[in-house]
């Protein structure tokens, strides 16, 4: 099992911006989950990965994100995704610091066997735990 807290990670400094490896690629073989603090006022590097996609996880302050010449502004929590070969960085339009957790992903195919669509895998999902006896709804 992997499971940490996000100050059990090792730290280190990259570009002008602080890191800390959360989980290492070393640990799965198929993904690594990395956060990183961007000091306001300032930006990742733009770049561009031929063989994973990656997934960012804003978890505090204000950032302009930057994805295949689309840009939009937000804040924390928030998600986007980086799709293979896209250009894409981050800037820190706040002021205090911005942190995320960036997740690259070296990816397959959903097997059709974990069903295509969201929906469908969700249903499936509802199906299988309800057969358990877990309800759908929690109590309100």
């Amino acid at each position: 099992m992997i499971c940490r807290q996000l100050n059990e990670g090792e730290e280190f400094w990259c570009a002008g911006s602080l890191y800390t490896m959360l989980i290492p690629r070393d640990d799965t073989r198929c993904f690594e989950a990395v956060m990183e603090s961007i000091a306001p006022g300032r930006a990742t590097p733009t770049n561009a990965h031929a063989t994973f996609v990656q997934m960012y996880f804003m978890v505090s302050g204000k950032a302009r994100v930057h994805i295949g010449g689309e840009t939009k502004e937000t804040s924390g929590p928030a998600v986007a995704f980086i799709p293979l070969n896209t250009q894409h960085h981050v800037e820190n339009i706040g002021d205090v610091p911005l942190q995320y957790i960036y997740v690259s992903i070296w990816p397959g195919e959903i097997p059709v066997e974990d069903g295509r669509q969201w929906r469908e895998a969700r249903d499936a999902m509802v199906r299988y735990y309800e057969s358990r006896g877990f309800p759908a709804e929690g109590k309100k």
